[in-house]
């Protein structure tokens, strides 16, 4: 079987001193040999088969173990050599931790050049038939998925919570998914999901060199709404065993499987929190509007930075627990912090939180005003949709004539016209459709609103009419009482017991076309005192042909 080999060597005379021995070998195939990591990390976007790649110490621009680190973190199924001029133990030691599977002398003898090619190609192609046997969602270009890392600025901020809520929107949009708590003293994604599951990351740590599908199915937990889920231990201080190396092989190799890999790295920075955050697509720090919580995310970027784990320009942060009545605002902890900030903060609804929380099971999670919030930062960071298509490349490919040594700037961004063409005279056709549609948006409104206006009017009326007879009513019923008082005191004076009666009513309703009193005797031998006032139309001195009549009965005086 051939193996396909990529060397990569600074040198013509290296290019043929290789390329000889290589000619005796027939079971190695060179496919493409490169001068500058550039053009080498372009190509390997189209060969998702390649077995080996042998990279020399001096190929630049970059150090060398830098460029073995960038390949194995976006290749992690391909074997990466290391050739050197003179191979020591340190070297060989710093190879090895960035990745690589070997380190190969530039003066090796045919006979050695062979056996460690075919070692290396050899695991190579097995860790890739592992993947396919157990249909493990490799990207057909055998590029890896994103990691994105949540990392509290101190504990009980809400980080879990948050890489939880993400997952989970994650899994519903269709993307594979694999959560992971990093957290490995005291990892609390089992209590935000009420799991209980036997495996955990420390299962992975002997066989993280060579970890195969029927592991990783074993290892992780499959939640119902489609996220996997690798699992801190149960046993705190098992944290320990979960080295550097490990870490970085065992996120590599989730990596190769799914589209996206959201790790949650707690409060506490160790060394695979550390590798994780360096590994990570994107790194978010979360921080609420307090200055300790600030502080804290302060010291803990300036670290990353000292420790060589990510540099600041690299870390965004995520504002929790906002609220408008906070001292600290979303711009002045932007200021403070002095790193990029996410647009949309989480606001601070605990009360809607505490049911998911207690019960384990983040679907009681119902209030809009959170579960936005959550989906916008889920757009921000690109979890909902797949990233475009990445360069592998940390420097442009050097355009034709130019030294392939010296890394080419990256292309400026131009800014696109009608089409993507960046056409200038494209752009008041654009300015001219907008007004236009302003305009008839305009006019269809006016049309809407002068048909809704009698409406309203009418509306308003009714409401009015109605106003108005509960207002004569109530003056009909006083003056009645009223006329009824006077009437058992001066039986036989109509005049005086309508004059008494008219003072219970308000003007204009007591005027004397609108108002009058009646001393009504029954046939039983009771006698009733009834006011009659016209009920008015709209406006209070508009009479209507309808009355309101309120009447009381009369207990004369013995």
């Amino acid at each position: 079987m051939s193996h396909k080999i990529m060397i990569g060597v600074p040198t013509a005379d290296l290019e043929t001193s290789l390329m000889v021995r290589f000619d005796e070998l027939s079971g190695c195939e060179i496919v493409s040999v490169h001068r500058a990591y550039a053009e080498l990390s372009e190509t390997l976007r189209s060969i998702p088969d390649l077995d080996v790649l042998i990279l020399h110490e001096d190929l630049g621009p970059l150090p060398a173990v830098e460029l073995i680190r960038d390949v194995t973190r976006n290749h992690p199924q391909l074997a990466v050599l290391l050739m050197v001029d003179e191979p020591d133990p340190e070297v060989f030691s710093r190879a090895m931790e960035a990745g690589a599977r070997g380190v190969l002398p530039h003066d090796s003898t045919i006979g050695d050049l062979d056996t460690r090619v075919t070692q290396a190609a050899e695991w190579s192609q097995t860790l890739r038939r592992h993947f396919e046997e157990a249909s493990a969602n490799v990207p057909a270009s055998g590029r890896r998925g994103s990691i994105l890392t949540f990392t509290g600025a101190k504990g009980g901020i809400g980080t879990t919570t948050l890489a939880v809520q993400l997952a989970r929107a994650a899994a519903q949009a269709g993307r594979s998914i694999c959560l992971v708590d990093l957290d490995l003293q005291k990892g609390d994604i089992p209590g935000y999901l009420d799991l209980n599951h036997r495996r955990s990351i420390v299962d992975l740590v002997q066989a993280a060199d060579s970890i195969s599908a029927s592991m990783l199915s074993e290892t992780l937990y499959v939640h119902p709404e489609g996220m996997h889920i690798l699992l801190a231990p149960r046993e705190g201080e098992r944290g320990e065993e979960v080295t550097e190396l490990a870490a970085r092989q065992i996120l590599a190799s989730l990596s190769s499987r799914y589209e996206l890999v959201i790790v949650d790295c707690g409060s506490h920075m160790n060394e695979a929190t550390a590798m994780a955050c360096e590994l990570a697509h994107t790194s978010v720090v979360t921080v609420t509007p307090d200055l300790p919580a600030l502080r804290a995310a302060q010291r803990l970027i300036a670290m990353w930075e000292r420790l060589q784990v990510r540099e600041k320009k690299d870390v965004q942060t995520l504002l929790t627990r906002h609220s408008k009545k906070n001292e600290i605002q979303p711009d002045f902890a932007r200021k403070l912090l002095g790193v990029s900030m996410l647009q949309n903060p989480i606001p601070s609804l605990f009360r809607s939180l505490e049911e998911a929380s207690n019960t384990g099971d983040p679907r009681r999670i119902t209030d809009e005003n959170l579960l936005k919030p959550y989906s916008k930062v889920a757009g921000e960071l690109g979890v909902l949709a797949p990233p475009p298509e990445p360069d592998l490349a940390r420097f442009s490919p050097p355009a034709p004539g130019a030294d392939p040594a010296v890394p080419a700037l990256p292309p400026k961004k131009q800014k696109k016209g009608l089409f993507g063409r960046g056409d200038k005279a494209a752009a008041p056709k654009k300015e001219k459709k907008g007004k236009k549609k302003a305009s008839s948006d305009k006019g269809a409104q006016f049309i809407e609103f002068a048909a809704v206006t009698p409406l309203l009017l009418l509306a308003a009326l009714a409401v009015w009419q109605v106003l108005l007879f509960g207002i004569t009513s109530m003056y009909a019923g006083h003056a009645a009482n009223e006329a009824a008082r006077q009437a058992a005191v001066t039986p036989n004076d109509l005049g005086k017991i309508t004059g008494e009666a008219s003072k219970r009513v308000s003007a204009p309703w007591d005027s004397t076309d609108t108002f009058h009193v009646d001393i009504e005797h029954r046939p039983d031998g009771s006698s009733y005192a009834k006011a009659t006032l016209a009920m008015p139309v709209v406006l209070p001195n508009t009479t209507s042909p309808w009355d309101v009549t309120g009447q009381a009965r009369i207990v004369y005086e013995k």
